[in-house]
């Protein structure tokens, strides 16, 4: 059994601080994704000890009734056990003949033979899940990227572990990393892409549960360079500025989130807002010099969603009144946050929602 222990923070990419019976301390975190959903202050983690003077590990999170395992090399373990047991029936038949293959300067976890027929399986383990969507990667992964096109020169296969089995469909997160994206879209007559839920319970064991559908007339309508994105940074100290016609408003120090969209150049748009050099045109560029640990989230879709999201944004945030807001009849486009944005559960279930739980409706209304 794991011992269950509350997220507090996250210290780098592979340490949490966590807190148990009013103590806190550090633990190591085998998993380098963003899990900007999960690790979320008050969470509850599950811990394995290793030994006497050894820093204890994550091993997953409980998200309602559903246990998370965070440890990303469990997805191939996972594959092979699938694999002996017949449950990929793409890949009936085959069995495991080497692991860790080098090529060039990758390596792929598995190489499978049946008969004289061989084949190369990479397997990614996905943890980035909302309203019966699963998405792959949560962050940037040239890696993967590499896996992927060498995978589509070799023949070979790539195998999404979902470790929970709530989510019905899965598609690559054109939000977070679109070139991995549209890598998967473009190979997927050359390799073959799987994803596969499973169920984990408080002891470490799985069971499979069901492959997932890969909606790709999704991915082909709403992965474009248009939509919308939101825009937060810090201000560090209380400030007066004068805004357009809004005149002189008062900023008082904290984090801040703006929402805008592009309907033709999304990529363009951002890359305008976070130039150090630029004539001011909207509201937001009054504000965006004072502002550090800037961040910018965007939502591809086919449909224009900046107002909708400044009005959920309303629930989890103090509006600025009229700013950015111009032009629609929202109270505003941008919000304060005494917090970081990324340490608000309403603030992540928002951009989830956006994201990820508006397809997962379309999918759903489509069944």
């Amino acid at each position: 059994m794991f011992r269950e222990v509350l997220f507090v923070d996250r210290l780098n990419r592979f340490v949490v601080l966590c807190e148990e019976g009013g103590r806190r301390f550090p633990a190591h975190l085998p998993n380098p994704g963003r899990l900007w959903e999960i690790l979320l202050p008050g969470r509850v983690l599950l811990l394995e000890d290793r030994g006497k003077g050894d820093m204890p590990r994550v091993w997953g999170a409980l998200l309602g009734e559903e246990v998370v395992c965070l440890h990303t090399t469990s997805a191939a373990s996972v594959a092979r056990k699938l694999l002996e047991e017949g449950c990929l029936e793409d890949l009936a038949g085959f069995r495991v003949v080497g692991t860790e293959i080098p090529l060039g300067n990758s390596r792929l976890d598995f190489l499978l033979k049946r008969g004289r027929e061989k084949i190369f399986l990479e397997v990614k383990s996905c943890t980035l899940f909302f309203d019966g969507l699963a998405m792959f990667p949560d962050a940037v992964t040239v890696r993967g990227r590499k896996h992927v096109e060498l995978l589509a020169d070799l023949g070979g296969a790539v195998l999404f572990v979902v470790h929970v089995p709530s989510p019905f469909a899965f598609l690559p997160d054109f939000h977070t990393d679109p070139e991995f994206a549209s890598t998967l879209y473009v190979a997927r007559e050359r390799v073959l892409i799987r994803a596969v839920a499973v169920r984990w319970d408080m002891r470490g064991h799985f069971q499979y549960s069901h492959i997932l559908n890969l909606p790709w007339e999704v991915y082909e309508r709403e992965a474009r360079d248009q939509g919308s994105y939101l825009l937060s940074g810090y201000l560090p100290e209380t400030r007066r500025i004068a805004v357009g016609r809004l005149g002189e408003l008062d900023f008082p120090q904290g984090f801040y989130v703006y929402v805008g969209s592009a309907m033709r150049g999304l990529s363009g748009r951002i890359r305008r807002h976070l130039r150090k050099r630029k004539r001011n045109h909207w509201h937001i560029d009054a504000l965006l010099p004072l502002l550090g640990d800037i961040r910018v989230f965007p939502v591809r879709s086919s449909e224009r969603l900046e107002c909708a999201i400044a009005r959920e944004l309303e629930k989890a945030a103090r509006p600025v009144p009229h700013f950015g807001a111009s032009d629609c009849s929202c109270e505003s486009h941008l919000f304060f946050l005494p917090q970081p944005p990324l340490k608000s559960a309403s603030f992540v279930e928002v951009l989830l929602r956006f994201r990820m739980g508006r397809i997962a409706r379309m999918l759903q209304e489509r069944k």
